[in-house]
């Protein structure tokens, strides 16, 4: 009767997802430390931007797929994570796009035109030294 009692509490079709579980938060530490370890070799130009964007979304996409279980889902919640995803690339690619197409001299001064600001080039440069030549 024990036995019977126990199996009664699942239905058939019922599994664990321990172990999906268990793979995703193994992912999402592997991203982690891919974060951690990226930010500290210092990737040349915007390329730090990319990929730290890059693996936000990949992180977010576990969060949302598996915890709170939009795999298992079918039909219009599907579509409203995906639209959203695309809306979120719309807007940073178009604030991107805006930045790259400035006229020089609005971005702050020592940026690349068309790259974010480097560390501390949102203020003015030193002035100039000028050196006096006496005969």
């Amino acid at each position: 009767m024990a036995e019977s009692a126990a199996h009664e509490e699942h239905p058939a079709g019922f599994h664990s997802h321990l172990v999906r579980y268990l793979v995703v938060w193994g992912g999402l530490l592997a991203l982690t430390i891919l974060t951690y370890t990226l930010a500290r070799i210092h990737l040349p130009g915007t390329w730090a931007i990319a990929v730290a964007l890059l693996i936000a979304v990949a992180k977010g996409s576990l969060v949302v797929l598996f915890f709170m279980h939009l795999w298992d889902e079918r039909g219009a919640n599907r579509v409203v994570f995906g639209t959203s995803l695309v809306f979120v690339a719309l807007l940073i690619g178009l604030i991107i796009a805006d930045n790259a197409t400035r006229f020089p001299l609005a971005n702050p001064p020592g940026s690349v035109a068309g790259s974010l600001p480097l560390g501390g080039a949102d203020r003015d440069p030193p002035p100039a030294t000028e050196q006096s030549e006496e005969p």
